[in-house]
């Protein structure tokens, strides 16, 4: 049995990376669409941005427009580092931005590298290539 190549296992890691990002961003979704007073946002604003992480993160599960939808999370991840989070420090509980700064980076990752080994994305280009 051959090793795998640095460039599978690099592609296995993405994979790996944007379903686990796809999963935290479903779940934060969901938690703020279903408890809302967990927050202190606007309802519009906190419906809005429930809704970008609902649906770019079940994008993000199956690998479909990966590059595309890692950007509006990467730049609301910004936004709630920047207006959730400047009074506290990075590690401060549940106040500190750590988790947001962990999903800014994945979602800018993501966003540079492509979906990886396994996703929709990769049928999607295997199709066009074959017409």
């Amino acid at each position: 049995m051959q090793p795998a190549s640095t460039a599978q296992l690099q592609a296995w890691g993405i994979t790996l990376l944007r379903v686990v990002m796809g999963i935290v961003f479903l779940g934060a979704g969901l938690q703020k669409l279903h408890l809302p007073e967990a927050t202190q946002l606007p309802g519009p604003i906190l419906t809005g941005g429930s809704l970008v992480e609902l649906l770019c993160g079940a994008a993000l599960v199956v690998g479909l427009f990966t590059r595309w939808v890692s950007v509006p999370l990467a730049l609301l991840m910004l936004a709630d580092i920047l207006v959730n989070h400047p009074p506290s420090g990075f590690v401060t509980g549940d106040a500190g931005f750590e988790h947001a700064l962990v999903r800014l980076a994945a979602s800018a990752a993501l966003a540079l590298t492509g979906p990886g080994k396994v996703a929709l994305d990769n049928v999607i280009a295997l199709r066009r290539g074959s017409k």
